[in-house]
This record gives C-alpha cells, sequence and structure tokens, in this order.
C-alpha cells in the first residue's frame, strides 16, 4: 500500500519509521506546508515531497494518506482525500469535537474509503493479553481499573505551538496523553456510561491544563480512573482489580503481571514481543488490501473523545457528566 504522509513533524517520522520496517506500506510521498520540512523528510524516507496537498492526492497510484496534522485539521483533511477517492489513517484523536468527528465518517462512507484512528496501545501484547485473561473468566470480574500516564513535555512547551493552544487541544494533556488510557479501557471494559473528572493548570506556560484526573463508571458496574500529567517523569501504567486477581502493567520497567487470589505478590506474564504501532499500520494497509473493518474506525474514535470532552465539562460545570450528552 503507497501512502502519503500529511503534517509533518516527530510523530510523522516515528510512523514513517515504522512503516519503512513493513513489507505492507511504502511511504511514497510527503505534504506539509514548509517547504524545507518537506525535503528534509523526503531525503530521510526517500519519497516525493507534493507541493501541495492537492498535487499530492492528485498522484495516480497513490492508495492513502497518514494524517498527523492538528486536531483541527483532521476533518478537512479527511474531508479532501474521502473525495479523491483516498484511504485515510489519522493519528488520535479522531478530532476535536463530536460534529467533526461525525462528518469525517459520513465522508469517508460516501466515498467508500477506509477510515482508521490510531489508538495504538490497545494493540500493544501486554493489551491483548489482558484482554484474553478478562474473557477467558481468569480474572473473574473487573471491578476497578487505573490508568495513569505522565510526562514532563509540558514543562518544554512554549505558546505559539499548536499542541499549546486551548483550542486545538481542549482538555489539555488528557487530550493529548491521558486519552490512551481512555481508550484502553474501553477496550477492555466495555461501554462507560458517565464521568467526574477534575483538570488543573500548574506548571506549563501555555493556557492548557497540564494535571488531569476522571473518574469513568462502566455499564458493567466497574469504576476505572484515568490520570494524566504533563509536568512529572514519564510513566505508563495501568493496574486491573479482579474477584479472581489483579494485572499489574508497566510499559517501561515490569512488563506485565499478575496476582491471584493466595499469592502474596504478583508473577510475570511472557506476552512476547510487541510493535503496537506496526500493528495499527499494517491493520490500515488490509483493511484497503483486502476489505478488513478497522478495529478502531470512526464511530469507535468518538468514544474516547466522548469521554474527553465529558471530563472538561464535568470540571468546569462541577458534576457529573452522562455520555449521552455527547453520544
Amino acid at each position: 500500500m503507497k501512502v502519503g504522509v500529511v503534517g509533518i513533524g516527530w510523530w510523522s517520522d516515528v510512523l514513517a519509521a515504522t512503516m519503512q520496517k513493513s513489507d505492507r506500506l511504502e511511504v511514497a510521498a510527503c505534504y506539509t506546508r514548509s517547504a524545507e520540512k518537506r525535503a528534509t523528510f523526503a531525503d530521510k524516507f526517500d519519497c516525493h515531497p507534493a507541493e501541495t496537498y492537492e498535487d499530492l492526492l492528485a498522484i495516480e497510484d497513490l492508495d492513502g494518506v497518514i494524517l498527523t496534522t492538528p486536531n483541527s485539521a483532521h476533518r478537512p483533511g479527511t474531508e479532501v482525500a474521502a473525495r479523491a477517492g483516498k484511504h485515510v489513517f489519522v493519528e488520535k484523536p479522531i478530532s476535536n469535537t463530536m460534529e467533526d468527528g461525525r462528518a469525517m465518517i459520513t465522508a469517508c462512507e460516501a466515498a467508500g474509503v477506509v477510515l482508521s484512528i490510531g489508538h495504538s496501545y490497545r494493540r500493544h501484547a501486554a493489551l491483548r493479553k489482558l484482554r484474553e485473561l478478562i474473557d477467558s473468566g481468569e480474572m473473574g470480574r473487573i471491578s476497578l481499573a487505573e490508568g495513569v500516564f505522565s510526562n514532563f513535555n509540558g514543562l518544554k512547551l512554549k505558546p505559539g505551538a499548536w499542541r499549546t493552544d486551548a483550542v486545538e487541544i481542549p482538555g489539555g494533556c488528557l487530550m493529548q496523553i491521558g486519552i490512551h488510557h481512555i481508550d484502553n479501557l474501553l477496550y477492555l471494559l466495555g461501554p462507560a456510561t458517565d464521568v467526574t473528572a477534575y483538570f488543573n493548570r500548574l506548571e506549563v506556560e501555555p493556557e492548557i491544563e497540564d494535571v488531569t484526573a476522571l473518574l469513568m463508571r462502566f455499564e458493567s458496574g466497574a469504576v476505572g480512573y484515568v490520570a494524566a500529567d504533563y509536568i512529572s517523569p514519564r510513566r505508563f501504567q495501568m493496574t486491573l482489580h479482579g474477584t479472581k486477581a489483579n494485572a499489574f502493567f508497566d510499559i517501561d520497567n515490569d512488563g506485565l503481571r499478575l496476582q491471584r487470589i493466595g499469592e502474596d505478590k504478583p508473577s510475570p506474564i511472557d506476552i512476547g514481543p510487541s510493535d503496537h504501532l506496526m500493528a495499527e499500520l499494517e491493520e490500515f494497509a488490509e483493511c484497503v488490501i483486502n476489505g478488513k473493518v478497522p478495529e478502531v474506525g470512526g464511530k469507535e474514535a468518538l468514544q474516547p473523545l466522548a469521554v474527553v470532552l465529558a471530563a472538561q465539562r464535568s470540571s468546569k460545570k462541577g458534576r457529573s457528566v452522562s455520555l449521552k450528552e455527547f453520544m
């Protein structure tokens, strides 16, 4: 599958480097408004630097686009690509608003092209194993789930970049990094019903929230906790509490561990190698080539977006917010 990468930045390089290792995808072209960034990316990944987005979409044998643009550009970028008959992969979140997300779904359905959204962490081997442990009944009934994602990127942010704009990043660090764990918990525990959240801005120079915490109540009766922090050292951890076992996942240190009732401490669970970025990108190719339905298409991606927007409203209004207000 030949793709064009649109919106050149640090994350576009990460995805392009991943695709270079795949025999199912080829980075054939790129576009961003900066001629210098286009040229640098094209030289690095041996692809054609299109001078306009329209020029990129006019490449006859180009199958699709990878959009790593600012969130507010996801809708127009998707709609134009769909009209050109190109399949679309959009980095998370699907958009900043439910209205834009629904419009993207409509555009791709009308054009008969694939819309896939980059919620990648659910594809990590540890998350797949957790899903297996839940489905097999080995963990029993899940009552509580916790997800924490922190890094210190907020301390480096300066006003002017799109990631420092409250309009571009509603919900601040929850939209930027916490949404990963929101999607993970939706994947593991199913639909949520309502959200209670607290947002604050403590240290970052731009006017975006740098510490957020929310409670999610699920249809199953389980409760989930997600925290995102933009001003402390990196941490990416999850804990699941079940009636038969607890599971602990630390992506950078201890891997996946399971502690069954009666055991004094958790034991490591072998999950094998994992490349969640490769998995999501190769699935995009499989959807285009073989007609597979994306695991996280537009409709699935609206759910974590709705949680973030509900959390933002909850913090502002000082009340619990039903997801029905958004879904």
